[in-house]
């Protein structure tokens, strides 16, 4: 559950998000390099003591938001248009978009050092860009289930419990989820990543079907099954922002 609140601090106004969640145990306040401030909180904390906490903490905050205004990362907001550079496993390609005829659907693929996205010839050109982003998102789902399905498959035999049912899905907030029911979600733009940190996401959320919070138990469980986990972690931090389709 997630709502908006925000204070007067330092003579300036505070905006930020609180987010509830069942499984947190300690509160957190987390400044995002998109300048978002979140304060990520157990299920049941008063509005009233969050407002207390943000203040005691407002002028660290502020501190953040300067340091990230100052070194503000440039916007990874794609316009899906020719040339424009894709991240794939990691490396570079080159978006290419071609009319052709004779064909009904849009869909792309890797021609060398392209991603090419093929669009058929009657498309307006106000409906290309919507188009080609469509033929670029199915296909980075469907390379994310087809490679998030091996990889489960691996881990799971490895951790001697069933396959569980996996959803891959576009999101804002995060890599991957593990529900109640043990229903995994793995955000597809992590087919941007090198493939060790998608494996990493995999393994940790699969982990949670054991261990649904992250006490040592749960840390140690995904380092037997990963060894050297924390490098990829660690990784996936710096350069997620990059990771934007």
């Amino acid at each position: 559950m997630r709502k908006n609140d925000s204070i007067k601090a330092c003579g300036k106004t505070l905006d930020y998000e609180i987010v509830y969640s069942k499984k947190r145990r300690k509160a957190a306040i987390v400044v995002c390099p998109d300048l978002k401030v979140e304060f990520r909180a157990p299920h049941g904390l008063s509005r009233e003591a969050i407002r207390e906490m943000v203040q005691k903490k407002s002028g660290w905050v502020w501190e953040k938001l300067d340091w990230f205004e100052a070194n503000r990362l440039p916007s990874q907001e794609k316009r899906y248009i020719d040339g424009e550079m894709y991240l794939y496993l990691g490396k570079e390609y080159t978006l290419k978009i071609l009319h052709m005829d004779g064909i009904k659907k849009y869909f792309a693929s890797f021609n060398g050092s392209e991603l090419t996205v093929f669009i058929p010839e009657a498309v307006p050109e106000e409906l290309k860009s919507i188009l080609v982003k469509k033929a670029v998102w199915d296909f980075y789902r469907d390379c994310a289930e087809s490679d998030v399905d091996r990889l489960l498959k691996v881990y799971s035999d490895k951790l001697k419990i069933s396959l569980p049912v996996f959803k891959v899905k576009h999101q804002k907030r995060r890599w991957g989820s593990c529900s109640a029911d043990n229903v995994l979600r793995i955000n597809f733009q992590l087919m941007m990543a090198p493939p060790e940190q998608l494996e990493y996401v995999v393994v940790h959320e699969l982990c949670h079907v054991k261990e649904k919070n992250h006490s040592a138990r749960f840390w140690k469980l995904v380092g037997e099954l990963m060894p050297g986990y924390e490098v990829h972690r660690k990784s996936l931090k710096k350069d997620g922002w990059r990771y934007v389709l």
